[in-house]
């Protein structure tokens, strides 16, 4: 019997602290949405302030609609927000849509190697044919991702980008 409870004893604590790892993985927003999470800039014109509230000075007024932004805190009606340069911020929930967009390469922006273009290809195949060629920075809509390529869409023309040369969907992230 005391064999069966220093068993039990033992497996309760091994849960107890499986709890707060599981949670960190699971971590959800005052909204009740799942933080990180991306979301983009309706209007074409959008404060970010530097504190969550209307009080609070403008940091940053973004004039691109569509532009991904990675929502990383919640504070009422609030969302701290970071962008694909890194710039991070407060925005009002009314100016953002949970509709996803995704930037290209952003990083391979003002690249020393000449000019750079990310082909967006027919199928999800590398030896697939180029149905067009992205300059990085470039907005793009997200029609799904499986993980390791995304079906993009940009002015009208549909593709597939590899998912680790886009900014607005997460490594191996499934989204359709």
């Amino acid at each position: 019997m005391r064999r069966l409870a220093r068993l039990l004893i033992c497996t309760l604590l091994v849960f107890a602290m499986l709890e707060p790892a599981m949670a960190q993985t699971e971590r959800k927003g005052a909204s009740g949405g799942p933080l990180p999470r991306f979301a983009m800039v309706k209007p074409d014109r959008a404060r970010m302030r530097v504190g969550p509230g209307f009080n609070y000075a403008t940091k940053w007024i973004y004039k691109r609609p569509g532009l991904p932004v990675e929502i990383t805190e919640e504070y009422s009606v609030w969302r701290q927000v970071r962008d694909a340069d890194g710039t991070e911020g407060w925005m009002h929930v009314s100016v953002l849509s949970s509709q996803r967009n995704a930037m290209v390469a952003p990083w391979l922006r003002n690249s020393t190697d000449g000019e750079t273009f990310l082909a967006l290809k027919a199928g999800k195949d590398d030896s697939a044919r180029d149905v067009a060629s992205l300059e990085p920075g470039v907005i793009v809509q997200l029609e799904e991702c499986d993980g390791t390529w995304c079906e993009l869409k940009v002015k009208g023309v549909n593709g597939y980008m590899h998912q680790k040369d886009i900014w607005g969907v997460y490594p191996n992230e499934v989204f359709n």
